[in-house]
């Protein structure tokens, strides 16, 4: 009777726990926000950013999940990193990392378009925002990877597929491989290439966490990027201990009821 007390407590203890992290309030989320600045580098990749309603709208939009990623990671905070006012084409961003430049600026929700800073974020969400580089003919091009991070062994493989938004004859927006595109790791160019449908395919030699993004001599791309981690091959990877984490409440329950059974049988 106490082992099955001592359960019951556990999963008590264990699954409001749980509740509170699934259930957070609703004053405020957790976006991951991406920023390449006005030298076309990235200035936050995937930062995970707690966002509230900063500008009392009643919504979590995207433009609270910038001005509280630059208020946490831009030094002197949003107040001199982040401006964005209301304009004759509605709210307008008028400064992305302490860059201002006539309001030359992009951003997306989930690697697509969004209809205007205003657009509502949920809780998970990707927002990318950059500053154009080419002032002149404005070629600057989004573009990202098939996924947002990646966890592979030492010397295992992992294959990403580059694509930009793009437009048809009649200005629909259709989705293209980025070609012959040079991958950099943490910064550095590397001897990888995208092949004719965007794809590449890389060997992770080194432990540890690292930034893969592109350049192209063709394209102005503004820089992807994809969070990889590279554990020894001894030790568990993130996802087999998310989902041994995740299940641990069912076997708590399965073996309260064992333990249950177990009682009344030896009681009759």
């Amino acid at each position: 009777m106490k082992k099955l007390i001592s359960i019951t407590l556990t999963i008590l203890i264990v699954f409001p726990a749980l509740a509170l992290n699934v259930f957070a309030a609703e004053d405020s989320i957790s976006v991951y926000v991406t920023i390449s600045d006005k030298d076309g580098n990235l200035a936050l990749v995937q930062e995970k950013i707690t966002v509230k309603d900063i500008d009392n709208d009643g919504a979590l939009t995207i433009n609270d999940a910038l001005y509280c990623a630059h208020e946490a990671k831009y030094t002197g905070g949003a107040a001199t990193g982040y401006g964005s006012e209301k304009t004759q084409w509605g709210l307008s961003m008028t400064k992305l990392w302490g860059a201002e430049n006539g309001g030359s600026y992009g951003y997306m929700l989930n690697n697509a378009s969004a209809t205007g800073l205003n657009n509502a974020v949920k809780d998970g969400d990707h927002v990318s925002a950059y500053v154009y580089t080419d002032l002149e003919a404005w070629s600057d091009t989004f573009c990202y990877f098939d996924a947002y991070t990646k966890a592979v062994s030492k010397d295992g493989k992992i294959t990403l597929t580059l694509s930009y938004v793009g437009y048809d004859a009649n200005w629909n927006t259709v989705v293209l491989p980025v070609k012959d595109a040079t991958i950099t790791i943490n910064g550095k160019e590397s001897a990888y290439k995208t092949d004719a449908d965007g794809k590449v395919t890389l060997v992770m030699e080194n432990i540890g966490d690292f930034v893969i993004s592109a350049k192209s001599s063709t394209q102005t791309l503004v820089p992807p990027a994809v969070k990889v981690t590279v554990s020894d091959n001894n030790s568990p990877e993130t996802g087999d201990l998310t989902a041994i984490y995740a299940i641990a409440p069912i076997f708590i329950i399965f073996a309260a009821v064992l333990l249950n059974k177990k009682k009344k049988y030896y009681e009759i």
